[in-house]
């Protein structure tokens, strides 16, 4: 798994601003400004009509009870009928909630600028407005604007938002501008200390982003020091450390995490036993490791965590194999292939055999993987050709390399020795 696929929504919180009817001028003023240091001088409120005040506050309570059509007929009776800027910028707002709440985010957004082109809100409803339309653009995976609206309304906003940072550094994420997502979430971390963790993730696939993995580890390490049950985190440590290229790191956290018994399904048994034969397969002695492959995946079977088939079977021989104990090898993939598509098990059993000097049952195998489907059929044929010279078995052995002459990997080899044994004939 990519540490740097992050759901679209990661960071992407719709504000309630429309949880709440009109203000009046006169509580508008008494309020304590949420944009203190706005560049814009924010406009008195001009709506005056008792009869618009109503019909904006029942369009505004019709909306918020869920009755959509009692609202939007109120609210378009205001945009068309008040001659107030501040109502219809307000009944703007409120349809384009509707939009929103009914999933179509998208049509909301050209209803949220209108109301802003009136330049008749207050400033905490004005920003607050700017704000959710860079959101609701980001939902929309209009990373681009987004991102203007966003730097708009903080440029004139003059506000720092920990949400805000971070609804940004989502924005540069998903533009894989990296640099600038790092930045963005690190003033968002320090602006809000008790940030969701979604946040030190984005941080942290945007340092993995950079192929900046020794940030990014430092950042999931700390994350399973303080939550070592999150499987999630556990996951994408493991992967942090295999981009970059530190296996052993990755295999250490994997075993454990299973030693605190956090690995409880057939995909973690059967990922630990992997990890554990790739670090085997790159070390001068690769035994230990090779075994404790093998011991992850009996246990698995053991405890029924592993269903019998063809993966954990081939997986088992597999590790056998590196562990250098091909009886055993031979024996797991016998059992796999009954669960096989194909004669790839066969071929490799029957290879061991052969090479084990039991040519008889290796040739028969082999001719049996052949009948199933294999990858490499020259190799196969190759085998089945020296099986049968070792049996004295000179015209199978003809027959065989025959049909191994006629695959390129094997060509070469099959072409010299049915030279070899058309001059020993003669």
């Amino acid at each position: 798994m990519n540490v740097r696929a992050l759901p679209k929504a990661l960071l992407v919180l719709l504000a309630a601003f429309l949880a709440v009817g009109f203000v009046s001028a006169q509580a508008a003023d008494k309020k304590a400004p949420e944009y203190p240091n706005a560049k814009r001088e924010s406009p008195r409120i001009d709506l005056r009509s008792e009869r618009d005040q109503k019909m904006l506050q029942n369009g505004f309570n019709a909306l918020n009870s869920g009755d959509d059509a009692k609202a939007s007929k109120l609210l378009d009776k205001v945009l068309k009928d008040s001659d107030s800027k501040y109502a219809k910028a307000m009944a703007l707002r409120g349809l384009a909630q509707m939009k929103i709440n009914g999933g179509d985010a998208k049509a909301g957004i050209p209803l949220l600028q209108q109301a802003l082109d009136l330049n008749s809100l207050p400033n905490d409803d004005y920003f607050n407005t700017m704000l959710t339309i860079a959101q609701v653009q980001a939902q929309d995976e209009q990373w681009q604007p987004a991102l203007a609206t966003l730097q708009k309304w903080m440029t004139e906003g003059g506000k720092q938002s920990g949400q805000a940072y971070a609804l940004e550094g989502n924005i540069y994420y998903r533009l894989n501008q990296y640099p600038q997502a790092v930045q963005a979430m690190k003033q968002a971390l320090a602006l809000k200390p008790d940030a969701p963790e979604s946040w030190n993730q984005l941080l942290m696939a945007s340092y993995a982003g950079m192929n900046d993995y020794a940030e990014a580890a430092k950042i999931e390490e700390a994350v399973v020091a303080k939550n070592p049950n999150d499987k999630s985190a556990v996951k994408n440590l493991v992967n942090i450390y295999l981009q970059a290229k530190e296996p052993d790191k990755a295999l250490k956290v994997m075993a454990d995490a299973k030693a605190r018994g956090l690995y409880t399904t057939e995909q973690d048994y059967l990922n630990l036993a992997k990890m554990y034969i790739y670090i085997g397969q790159n070390q001068q002695d690769p035994k230990p490791n090779a075994l404790q492959a093998a011991q992850t995946l009996q246990e698995g079977l053991a405890k029924k965590a592993i269903q019998p088939g063809y993966e954990p079977y081939k997986l088992l021989g597999d590790a056998y194999y590196v562990a250098g104990d091909q009886d055993k090898a031979t024996a797991a993939w016998a059992k796999g292939s009954p669960y096989a598509k194909n004669g790839e098990l066969d071929f490799l059993r029957a290879q061991l055999l052969i090479q084990d000097q039991k040519f008889s049952a290796g040739r028969s195998l082999m001719q049996t993987a052949l009948k199933r489907g294999v990858k490499r059929v020259g190799a196969a044929w190759a085998l089945i050709g020296n099986a049968d010279l070792s049996l004295k078995d000179r015209a199978g052995a003809i027959a065989a390399f025959r049909k191994a002459e006629q695959d390129p990997e094997t060509r070469a080899a099959a072409q010299k020795i049915l030279k070899q044994l058309h001059a020993r004939k003669k």
